[in-house]
């Protein structure tokens, strides 16, 4: 069967470049991250090592921030892969690294305090751990799901490290949840005219309503950033 023009257009404005389209959203753990890691780089003139945890298959959009050199470490093989290792147990010296990345890592690990206090052991003093978490995200096995954080989640495991938190912030609203508990439900033709659609006006709302999270009284979010410095 023929593609209709608009299902045709549909699929441009989603798929076509999807990742680096995806990663325009406001809401996307990208953006977040690479604000994080800009943040870190200004507070720790010089660069120095940045671990990425969890880089996945892809190279970092958000890593490009870091002036240093970056070490990208997965527990899966795959290309552009400096380290194949569990996160459990970092294969680096203690105080090796300027700053950890953990971009949607924590919900896929078994032990995630294990894992920041891996990252704490590794940071040199003055480094920095930078994450983002899903508080709402469907059920996604890469290769496991265990958890999904709260703020307070998040700040508990880097005090229980030792790590200091220096700012935190919602990365969506209620506005957003909704949204995305509406796409990551859908069929994937469905969801081309949704996203492509709707996204838009998703992402407005949430702004003016709940200042994506953040305003006094949000009582949601979809995800949560968090910068963190070792003393």
């Amino acid at each position: 069967m023929a593609m209709s023009p608009l299902t045709r257009r549909l699929k441009d404005l989603y798929l076509t470049g999807h990742h680096r389209r995806v990663r325009r959203r406001s809401d996307h753990p990208t953006r977040h991250a690479r604000l994080m890691l800009e943040e870190a780089a200004r507070r720790r003139p010089g660069g120095g090592v940045l671990c990425d945890v969890g880089a996945g298959a892809e190279p970092s959009v958000a890593a490009a921030a870091w002036p240093g050199r970056r070490v990208a470490m997965d527990v899966l093989a795959g290309p552009g892969l400096d380290l194949v290792a569990d996160g459990h147990a970092l294969p680096l010296a203690d105080k090796s690294v300027a700053a950890v990345l953990l971009m949607e890592v924590l919900e896929h690990v078994a032990e995630p305090t294990r894992l920041v206090r891996e990252c704490a052991r590794v940071l040199a003093p003055g480094g920095h751990l930078c994450v983002t978490a899903p508080q709402y995200h469907i059920t996604h096995h890469h290769p496991a799901d265990f958890f999904r954080y709260t703020r307070q989640g998040l700040e508990a495991l880097c005090a229980a490290a030792g790590l200091r938190v220096v700012a935190a912030w919602a990365t969506g609203g209620a506005l957003l949840v909704v949204f995305h508990a509406i796409e990551l439900n859908l069929a994937p033709k469905p969801r081309i005219g949704f996203v492509a659609l709707t996204y838009g006006l998703f992402d407005w709302l949430d702004g003016r309503l709940t200042g994506h999270g953040n305003r006094p009284g949000a009582a949601d979010a979809k995800g949560w950033a968090l910068l963190a410095a070792k003393p």
